[in-house]
């Protein structure tokens, strides 16, 4: 390998600088900041698809044509690492490919004590038989620590002079059938995802047990660069993402009209409601989507969270086109998911509840004042984000509250009671765009228009808004709970007259809240999106009562099972601390998320 090359390499790394090299003979040299550790595969014809991808999910890795020297390479990234280590590791991957090891990672480890990291790692592979149960692992003390018929990277007096350990894995031909004819690419992305943190644990293990150092998290030996790849991945999707308009696209522009004529017909006829012309193509959108080449991001946390808005968005698209029908309803199923009993239960309970519906003693507030409060709620925001284009409208065609992006609309006809400003407030603007903003702040375009099945968390930490100033009242909590049995209602079978009378005559709702209840799960053919902001409050507080900290949330917008992703990112310095709502600072906050901490039911949200 060239000298000035080598040279270049060693002061890049010494100097923690990212580096990123192609080498001759389809080779490549990628270290993303400077990490205790390399992995190393070097092969004689062709690199093998699946061992190159099992080393790119790692911050330092090289992959090499064993024709070309790098013992020269090797010693300068060692010699540079020891000053700020005291040790580096060097594991070399390669693809076994004898038939008896089907099944089984072969661990080579220097011979003497078994170490913490081969402990760690042993335990990494073992793990992986939750995947594929036959997957075994064995460990081989060794000397030879390298595939058959290719020479020693480095010697080992060289390696014991630097405190340095060598270690070999041995990968089985786990992802293509014994005659190489199949190959089974989705449980290659299983074992990938386990691979890189396996990796990355049992480097961990050894600089921790070497030196204090800046890494106090194994997370943080990742990749903390977003290529190009990612960058523009996450931008398509983004833009196809907002260009749809989902929500405004299913909701019916003729709610007010339809709700006098519903009366008209003393409540007998179902409406027909009209819905804006659809400004996309879906065919070409979903061409456009799957146009996007996940396959070649690195990353694999960004991997997984850009497939799975992919997936969600070509659902979203596909009901675009079923608007109207039954179908629309089905791949809203698949979306958000089927409703548990432990949820249904639990919005019965908050109908039955002996706290009679409150009557309202407060001045109502129409939407030109309402838009007034809003306004001034979003300059407090407008400070921290000043490109963004925040703003409050008031419009014919919405009914109620409704955020979409950087906007608060305000339906025309609002009217509630003062009381429950406030909680509105922060259920639209500190939670809703809030985390839009936040999100904004990020590198990811996802983090602001939202990955696959944020929405839950959204509004489970919006409701929790409302109980946390003070404005959740058991009005409120009817409502989304008797949303949940409406859904229900609509899973099995029931019509929009049915639903109605459902919430009118057996949960005494008042008419034209029963319509709006119903409109809301009808619209568009069939829409189960408002069960989750009961599944979502209570998937909040239990979060919280398991020891979650409320301020994880306001990052962006991302579903609760992201979040170990999400802090993962945050580990890397990919993403940026959030702004957090003000309420959050308060006595009278702090002390009800104190209470929830302790356990609380719903029902003591209100009393």
């Amino acid at each position: 390998m060239d000298s000035k090359l080598v040279e270049r390499v060693g002061n890049s790394f010494r100097n923690g600088k990212s580096i990123r090299r192609n080498l001759p003979l389809k080779g490549k040299l990628v270290i993303d900041q400077k990490l205790p550790y390399l992995c190393v595969y070097r092969f004689k014809e062709e690199p093998d698809q699946y061992i190159a991808s099992l080393l790119k999910t790692q911050g330092a890795y090289l992959i090499v044509h064993e024709s070309l020297e790098i013992s020269s390479l090797l010693e300068t990234i060692m010699e540079a690492a020891m000053d700020e280590f005291k040790s580096f590791m060097i594991a070399e991957i390669w693809n076994e490919g004898s038939p008896e090891s089907q099944s089984t990672f072969r661990l080579l480890y220097p011979e003497g004590k078994v170490s913490a990291v081969i402990s760690t790692l042993e335990k990494g592979f073992s793990e992986l038989s939750h995947v594929l149960p036959r997957i075994k692992v064995k460990l081989e003390p060794s000397l030879e620590r390298r595939p058959k018929d290719f020479s020693p990277l480095l010697t080992l007096d060289k390696i014991r002079e630097t405190g340095s350990l060598l270690i070999g894995i041995a990968v089985p031909p786990l992802f293509r059938d014994k005659d190489s004819v199949h190959s089974y690419p989705l449980f290659f992305r299983k074992i990938q995802r386990k691979f890189g943190e396996i990796i990355k644990r049992g480097a961990f293990e050894l600089v921790r047990g070497q030196t204090e150092s800046k890494f106090v998290n194994y997370l943080m030996l990742g990749k903390t660069k977003i290529d190009n790849i990612v960058r523009s991945a996450d931008k398509r999707i983004a833009a196809i993402d907002e260009k749809m308009n989902f929500i405004l696209s299913v909701t019916p522009v003729n709610v007010a009209s339809e709700w006098e004529e519903f009366k008209k017909n003393t409540f007998s006829k179902a409406p027909n409601f009209r819905y804006r012309l659809i400004s996309i193509d879906p065919e070409i959108e979903k061409r456009k989507l799957f146009n996007i080449p996940l396959e070649d991001i690195e990353h694999t946390t960004l991997a997984f969270l850009l497939r799975d808005k992919r997936t969600e968005l070509e659902k979203q698209l596909l009901m675009l086109e079923e608007r109207g029908t039954r179908k629309f309803f089905h791949t809203s199923q698949s979306i958000y998911g089927d409703l548990d009993e432990t949820t249904i239960e639990t919005a019965k309970s908050l109908l039955n509840f002996e706290i009679h519906q409150e009557q309202s003693e407060y001045e109502i507030i129409n939407a030109v004042d309402f838009a007034q409060i809003a306004n001034k709620e979003l300059e407090k925001y407008r400070k921290a984000f000043p490109r963004l284009n925040l703003r409050v409208k008031i419009k014919e065609s919405v009914s109620g509250l409704l955020v979409s992006g950087p906007e608060l609309s305000v339906g025309k006809d609002l009217s509630i009671p003062s009381g429950r400003v406030n909680a509105l407030i922060q259920h639209e603007i500190g939670t809703h765009i809030l985390t839009y903003c936040n999100g904004h702040a990020q590198p990811l375009h996802l983090m602001y228009s939202g990955f696959a099945g944020y929405e839950q968390l959204q509004e489970g930490i919006a409701v929790l808004a409302e109980f946390l100033v003070g404005g959740l009242n058991i009005n409120r909590l009817r409502l989304i709970a008797a949303r949940v049995l409406a859904v229900n209602a609509l899973i099995h079978g029931a019509d929009f007259i049915e639903c109605f009378r459902l919430l009118r005559n057996e949960h005494g709702f008042a008419e034209k809240t029963s319509f709006n209840i119903s409109m809301r799960v009808f619209r568009g053919g069939g829409y189960t999106k408002d069960a989750i902001y009961l599944k979502g409050l209570i998937q909040v507080l239990n979060y919280i009562k398991g020891g979650g900290e409320l301020e994880n949330l306001y990052a962006g917008k991302y579903a609760l099972e992201h979040l170990p992703l999400i802090e993962e990112l945050e580990h890397l310095s990919i993403l940026k601390k959030p702004v957090l709502p003000d309420y959050l600072l308060t006595p009278e906050a702090k002390e009800k998320i104190k209470r929830i901490k302790k356990g609380i039911n719903l029902n003591e949200l209100v009393t």
